[in-house]
Formats: structure tokens, C-alpha cells, sequence
């Protein structure tokens, strides 16, 4: 479920840590959100970036949330717990003709939020939006195939393994990591799936 707050449409969803609100993200939540791509990287085992490859700046970022934003098959969502930001999923499409359909997400979720529904919140509005969304028809999205817990976030909101890339990525110590492809299709299916309860 989902309700229309001021600026456009908003998610909210009570969860362990409080009440987390999921909409579109502003310009002036760079700085924020830059913060919470870093403190994520810095973690060193979720995404194929090293924490000294990022390169955005708060200018660069409030550019990224500016373009997803105005693009009729893209989104960049933030998840506000308690009026904090405390995490983020870009949504986009692609931007060939041929790519349009489908969109890939990217989710980052502070450590201090997770466990409490943070990640949940932000699937079930992407799913949500994707859905109700003409152009968009797949999602898509990568994810190391130790992180288990991720896994089943995703298959919790219909997704299912459609690929598998032994030994894709190559750690700075030599070891390689595995790659899971995961997708599901949202052309008029209209559910959100399991993982999250919204409401105005």
C-alpha cells in the first residue's frame, strides 16, 4: 500500500527501528546519501566497488538523483528512518530502445539500519513502482553469492536466479568471488510480494 505525501508519492512502513518512510530522493539528500554509499563500501563485502573507487562528489551525486528522477523509467529512492537518511536504491532502465524494459537496481542500506525492514521497505516501493510503471517489465540486479541474506531478500519479492558467474570478481588477497543474476517480470502482475506491509 502506499500513500501520496507532499512532492510525490511516499511509502511508510513501521519497522523495529521506527518508522521508515521510502520516497524519491531530493537533491539536498546528497551529502546523506554520499555518506551512506561510502559507510557501505567501506564494509569492503557487498559491491564490486573498493572504497577508494568512489569517486562521486555531492554535486555529482545530487546530478545522479536529478537525471533518475526526471527519466520515465528510472528512479532513485531514499529510505528515511525516524527522518534520517539511512539508505538508498537506484532503479533504472536502460537507455537504449531495445534496453527500455529493463531496469536494474542497486540497494545500499546503512549497517546500523539493517535487520529492521530498512531493505524490505525500499524493495516492496521499488517493486511497487515498477509494477504500476508502462515501460518498465524486468528488474534485474547482481549479487555476490556469499551474501545469503540478500538472497533471500530478493527471492522474498520474486526473484529468481536466472545466471551464475564462478570466480567474476578478484580480491586485492587473490580470492575470487562468485556472481548470482537474479530477476523477476512486473508487466501487470501488480504485487509487491511478500516482504513488506505499507501504509498511509
Amino acid at each position: 500500500m502506499f500513500s501520496f505525501g507532499r512532492g510525490g508519492r511516499r511509502w511508510r512502513a513501521d519497522t523495529g527501528l521506527g518508522r521508515v518512510i521510502v520516497e524519491d530522493a531530493r537533491p539536498d539528500d546528497a551529502a546523506a546519501l554520499l555518506g551512506v554509499h561510502s559507510e557501505v563500501l567501506e564494509e569492503g563485502l557487498y559491491f564490486i566497488t573498493e572504497p577508494d573507487e568512489l569517486t562521486e562528489s555531492v554535486a555529482s551525486k545530487a546530478a545522479l538523483i536529478r537525471d533518475l528522477n526526471r527519466r520515465p523509467n528510472a528512479r532513485f529512492f531514499v529510505a528515511r528512518l525516524e527522518g534520517e537518511a539511512v539508505g538508498m536504491l537506484l532503479v533504472q532502465g536502460g537507455n537504449l530502445r531495445r534496453l527500455h524494459h529493463n531496469a536494474r537496481i542497486e540497494i545500499y542500506v546503512a549497517a546500523r539500519a539493517r535487520g529492521a525492514g530498512v531493505g524490505s521497505a525500499l524493495m516492496s516501493s521499488c517493486v511497487e513502482w515498477a509494477t504500476e510503471n508502462p515501460i518498465i517489465t524486468k528488474l534485474s540486479l547482481n549479487v555476490f553469492a556469499h551474501n545469503v541474506r540478500a538472497i533471500k531478500l530478493y527471492e522474498r519479492f520474486g526473484f529468481t536466479r536466472e545466471g551464475y558467474r564462478a570466480r567474476e570478481y578478484r580480491l586485492a588477497d587473490g580470492r575470487y568471488l562468485d556472481d548470482v543474476l537474479m530477476s523477476r517480470a512486473v508487466e501487470g502482475d501488480g504485487a509487491a510480494g511478500e516482504g513488506g506491509a505499507f501504509s498511509a
